[in-house]
């Protein structure tokens, strides 16, 4: 029988290209997801994924369910959303950027005003896979700058900001009129606690140089720019951020190259739930309320 089970563990697995990492995106063990994909070949009397291969490799009998899968789930995804949404009476938030609630506080107390009874739920940290979660019903609403194709995930573009590298006022380049790679190799990348691949100091200006990174996370805003102020690391920041600690001549702050490195904030929610008022109502109030 083809169920929604075995359409989801098979787009998991397309997603991760491993068992172990599919498994652990479902919350299952790596026995169970190798039992189920079993018991659906057998069922179905062909194999549907080339065991050994590095990332996985599907046969085409298991790209057929795939494409199924990219057809249904997010049609499933959509029904349940537009469902829960007309019973919404709380919306659960995840942050990616700790540097957002410098502008989204407001935006919160607007939204709060017009819908006192759906209090706004903040996660208690930084998520490192909120999208999945998000997915999985933990979460209504993430605000993230990584956009991803997630079947059954509706992304909303917010604004553009501009990324640029904060430095102390005596770092050698703090008058240069912007900042290149290879002026980087001897600094040390202050940043939030992600991984390093999801730095996008690292991911857009040391890694396409081939450059390695001198990585220490901070857990705040705040103390990343103390951080900077002090001389103890660079950052890559928002330059809304950082503008008024250059005005006060605390710091300076550097464009990535001659063009300046930009990149997208996205609300994401799960497909249908854009629909659901509360949800519409605070991107309303989050767009209105975006930095300048």
């Amino acid at each position: 029988m083809i169920d929604l089970k075995l359409l989801r563990t098979l787009q998991a697995l397309q997603q991760t290209g491993t068992l172990v990492a599919a498994a652990d995106q479902l919350c299952l063990t790596q026995s169970a997801l190798s039992h189920q994909l079993k018991e659906a070949e057998s069922y179905l009397g062909a194999a549907l994924y080339l065991r050994k291969s590095q990332p996985v490799s599907f046969s085409p009998q298991g790209q057929l369910l795939l494409d199924l899968a990219a057809q249904v789930l997010p049609l499933v995804a959509q029904a349940e959303a537009q469902l829960k949404g007309k019973s919404l009476n709380r919306i659960r938030l995840a942050v990616e950027c700790h540097a957002c609630f410098h502008w989204l506080m407001p935006a919160v107390k607007a939204f709060g005003l017009l819908q006192p009874d759906c209090p706004v739920e903040f996660s208690a940290e930084i998520e490192h896979n909120a999208l999945d979660a998000l997915l999985s019903d933990e979460l209504d609403l993430v605000l993230t700058t990584d956009q991803r194709e997630l079947a059954g995930c509706y992304f909303s573009a917010l604004f553009e900001m501009e990324l640029c590298l904060g430095v102390s006022t005596d770092h050698p380049l703090a008058q240069q009129p912007f900042v290149k790679a290879p002026q980087l190799k001897q600094d040390i990348l202050l940043g939030y606690p992600l991984p390093l691949d999801r730095q996008d100091l690292y991911r857009y200006v040391l890694a396409p140089a081939g450059l390695e990174a001198k990585f220490r996370a901070v857990a705040q805003s705040s103390q990343i720019l103390q951080l900077i102020a002090a001389g103890q690391g660079v950052a890559l920041l928002p330059r809304w951020l950082m503008e008024p600690y250059r005005a006060q001549g605390l710091l300076a702050v550097l464009p990535i190259g001659e063009q300046g490195l930009f990149r997208t904030m996205y609300a994401a929610c799960r497909q249908g739930q854009q629909e659901a008022n509360p949800l519409r109502q605070l991107l309303e109030q989050i767009s209105l309320h975006q930095p300048s």
